[in-house]
C-alpha cells in the first residue's frame, strides 16, 4: 500500500501571509511551480496560493452602479487591466490565498489523497502533522507512483 509519505514532496515552497503577490508570482516563474503553501512564522499552515488564485484576483470585477431615472443599472468595471495587475502585485498573499485548505496526513493512502483531489477538484494536497506542513502531494506525484507500480 502506497502512503502519502512515500510519494510526497518534502521540499515544499512556502510563503508567508504578508508576502506581496508580485514576489510569489516571481517565485512561481523561477521555480516552475503553480502553487505555494502559506505558513505563519511558526510553520503552521495558513492557506495555499495557486496560479488559479492569482487568476481569480485579476479577474475580479467591481460593478459600477448607475442610478438613472430612478432605475439602477449595473455596468461592467472598465478599469485598466494593467493598473489592476500592478495593484495586485503589492497586495499581501493573505488577501487572495485559499484559506480552507484540504489536507491529509502522512498515513493517508494514495487512493485517499487521489479521492480528495477528485472530490474537491484540486491539484495538490498539503500533508500535515499536528497542523505543521511536512510535505505536498501533487497530481504528478500520484501519476508517477502509478507508473512505477505498473507492470
Amino acid at each position: 500500500m502506497i502512503l502519502a509519505r512515500d510519494i510526497m514532496t518534502t521540499d515544499v515552497v512556502v510563503v508567508h501571509p504578508e508576502d506581496p503577490v508580485g514576489d510569489v508570482v516571481k517565485l512561481f516563474l523561477e521555480k516552475g511551480i503553480t502553487c505555494a503553501v502559506v505558513v505563519d512564522q511558526k510553520g503552521k499552515l495558513q492557506g495555499i496560493v495557486t496560479d488559479g488564485d492569482i487568476m481569480a484576483a485579476i479577474r475580479q470585477r467591481r460593478p459600477v452602479y448607475v442610478d438613472l431615472f430612478n432605475s439602477v443599472f449595473v455596468l461592467e468595471d472598465t478599469s485598466d487591466l494593467n493598473a489592476k495587475i500592478k495593484t495586485l502585485t503589492f497586495r499581501p498573499v493573505k488577501e487572495i490565498m485559499t484559506r480552507k485548505v484540504i489536507t491529509a496526513n502522512e498515513e493517508a493512502t494514495i487512493a485517499e489523497v487521489a479521492g480528495l483531489m477528485t472530490d474537491h477538484r484540486i491539484k495538490q494536497v498539503p500533508i500535515t502533522s499536528q497542523d505543521r506542513l511536512v510535505g505536498l502531494v501533487r497530481r504528478h506525484d500520484i501519476v508517477q507512483a502509478v507508473a512505477r507500480n505498473t507492470p
